[in-house]
């Protein structure tokens, strides 16, 4: 594989260092135009904070593809997708327009990706251990559906300093490390390594630091809707594309499960209590750690070594033939465990509480 030759790397290099420098300049004039987070109500850092990161990130990403000498017309549905969701979410960020414009804007978005982009899911892989999960008809409602719930998982995860960042690159990692061992295309691993490289450079400003109470940068929704989408994208067509990896396609979902998870249970919980889907409250896994007293980074910590141990199990069953229907049957009671602790969530404050007190 030539992933890794001189020309990929020089644009993976250009994203990191074109993002890095966006971010700082862009702070400016985010304050001018009132693209900024204000602190108050659920929000509580300090000061004004850019809400342009997505920004950053997407000229980078953009800026690096014009250095590969690869065919990028594959790719178009991806960047057009992710430049609609950055618009909506950087409009959004300014004047807060309505959950059901956006949903408006993120089905535009899937369907770009499914129409044009013709990048849509098939099949589901051998989950029953009898043959394949052929989709037919299903491919495109299905797949929409699916892009919907990615972009919800990531804007929702966007809740303290580093967690939507640090959860998107290591899904991409995840892609990444499965196209090195699927001899992937080298167009795919060089998309995958510019927008980790993006990404990365992001991380650089919003991860909490020794030395740094709180981030530089925030995503904004138009960050954490691109991002999402991004991810949907790059799930399905490094798994179900022309130009595929020979991947299980529950190992891309154990890949994503972490953000996934999250938002499927909350989606149930909030539908069983006649709530919109869409609500917003802090019943997620990361309101749940920060409430029980443990830290920020510490949250976020935990949370990346669960995503990414997920994501092992997936890739290493891959890797070591599992029965596909049994990474299936897996996935079911880590789903079941969520939901149960989701409604349960003050009494895992309580418990998580006194284990904090009591290791402290």
């Amino acid at each position: 594989m030539d992933v890794l030759t001189y020309q990929p790397l020089v644009a993976m290099a250009s994203a990191l260092i074109v993002t890095a420098l966006l971010v700082p300049v862009l702070s400016a004039p985010a304050e001018r135009m009132g693209l900024v987070d204000t602190p108050g109500g659920r929000k509580d850092h300090l000061g004004l904070i850019p809400l342009t990161g997505g920004l950053a990130i997407f000229s980078g990403f953009a800026f690096a593809l014009l250095l590969l000498d690869v065919t990028l017309q594959p790719y178009a549905s991806l960047v057009a997708g992710m430049a609609l969701m950055l618009a909506t979410g950087i409009i959004d960020d300014l004047i807060e327009i309505s959950a059901g414009t956006k949903l408006l804007a993120q089905i535009g978005a899937a369907v770009l990706m499914v129409s044009w982009g013709e990048v849509q899911i098939h099949q589901l892989g051998n989950l029953v251990g009898v043959k394949p999960i052929e989709l037919g008809e299903w491919a495109i409602p299905f797949t929409v559906l699916c892009v919907l719930v990615m972009i919800n998982a990531v804007n929702m995860a966007d809740g303290t300093d580093g967690l939507a960042g640090g959860m998107t690159f290591l899904a991409l990692l995840g892609f990444f490390v499965i196209g090195l061992f699927g001899d992937a295309s080298r167009p795919v691993m060089a998309v995958l390594g510019t927008l980790m490289a993006t990404v990365l450079a992001f991380l650089l400003y919003n991860l909490r630091v020794p030395g740094r109470r709180q981030a530089r940068v925030f995503l904004g929704d138009s960050g954490s809707l691109m991002l999402g989408f991004a991810l949907a994208w790059l799930a399905v067509y490094v798994s179900q594309s022309p130009d595929r990896v020979e991947v299980f396609p529950v190992s891309i979902a154990w890949v994503l499960l972490l953000p996934v998870l999250d938002v499927l249970t909350l989606y149930v919980r909030r539908i069983m209590r006649g709530r919109s889907p869409f609500a917003a409250d802090r019943d997620h896994l990361h309101h749940v750690l920060l409430r029980s007293g443990v830290g920020p980074g510490r949250t976020v910590a935990i949370l990346l070594i669960v995503m990414a141990v997920f994501g092992a199990i997936g890739i290493f069953g891959w890797q070591q033939s599992w029965p596909e229907w049994a990474l299936f049957v897996g996935l079911l009671p880590v789903f079941l465990i969520q939901y149960l602790c989701s409604i349960r969530a003050w009494r895992m404050i309580r418990v998580l509480r006194r284990l904090h007190k009591a290791g402290s």
